[in-house]
């Protein structure tokens, strides 16, 4: 488990890609996620290009939690997973429970990376039980993009919900960031 706080990242974030974290490449890297996936996957792998072989980015607009479950197994092979999904669903801190359990039974071994929700003050409740579960699980890391955003507004476009380009930048890099702290904790 490793606690991954937005705001400590913030700065490594916009720093340049960093070596990696195992001193060898990886196989592969797996990220599922919706549109703000979809926007930041360059940045994703642009910043961890040194540290997996593969990555692959499953990622659709409107993509819900269980869908993007429905989709793991085309991530088996991937040492690590990353799962960026929840904005598309209720803001139900119990189904998001069994969602992550499930997500945690279907990785096997592998650590994963989940990325809490930013929408609205619902959300809140769902982001709370993602920290308590990565408390829990030497499996599970959180990175609390919610609190980043929150304090970062002006990477949010006009919905509020979606990203100006610099911040799918930032989210991308945040991420990747979070996976080599998630890799050297291990």
């Amino acid at each position: 488990m490793v606690k991954l706080m937005a705001g400590a990242l913030v700065a490594l974030s916009l720093a340049a890609p960093a070596a990696p974290a195992t001193g060898a490449q990886l196989d592969g890297l797996f990220v599922e996620g919706d549109s703000l996936t979809i926007g930041s996957s360059s940045a994703i792998k642009a910043n961890l290009s040194a540290e997996f072989r593969s990555i692959t980015v499953d990622a659709e607009v409107g993509r819900s939690t269980p869908t993007g479950i429905s989709r793991l197994a085309a991530g088996q092979s991937a040492n690590v997973w990353v799962l960026a999904l929840g904005t598309n669903d209720a803001p139900d801190a119990k189904t998001m429970r069994r969602n992550v359990k499930t997500v945690l039974a279907r990785a096997g071994s592998r650590p994963v990376l989940w990325v809490s929700v930013w929408r609205s003050a619902e959300y809140a409740r769902v982001n709370r039980m993602l920290s308590r579960q990565d408390a829990k699980s030497s499996q599970l890391s959180v990175l609390r993009w919610d609190l980043f955003i929150k304090s970062n507004p002006q990477y949010l476009a006009g919905d509020r919900i979606h990203l100006t380009s610099a911040g799918y930048e930032v989210r991308g890099a945040m991420i990747a960031d979070a996976v080599r702290a998630l890799l050297g904790s291990r």
